[in-house]
């Protein structure tokens, strides 16, 4: 078992964990958007304060190209 599949593993479980408390405190897509959002900003304070500014800037950067290939197939 090398460092990335325990690292790997531990992402899926943080997942599950945020997913579980996405369905348990949402009640609406509105509620969903809300909490992605604070999501984005918890993320975005947790890489802040751990990581140096290089590090965070090029951690903002991938979120975001991550984040435009996601939606880019649903822009028309």
């Amino acid at each position: 078992l090398c460092i990335m599949d325990t690292a790997t593993e531990r992402i899926q479980e943080y997942f599950t964990g945020l997913m579980s408390i996405v369905d348990q405190s949402t009640k609406s897509q509105e509620d969903q958007l809300l909490m992605a959002g604070a999501m984005m900003a918890v993320a975005k304070t947790l890489y802040y304060d751990n990581l140096s500014e290089k590090e965070f800037n090029q951690m903002i950067d991938n979120n975001l190209r991550d984040l435009i290939n996601l939606i880019k197939p649903t822009i028309h």
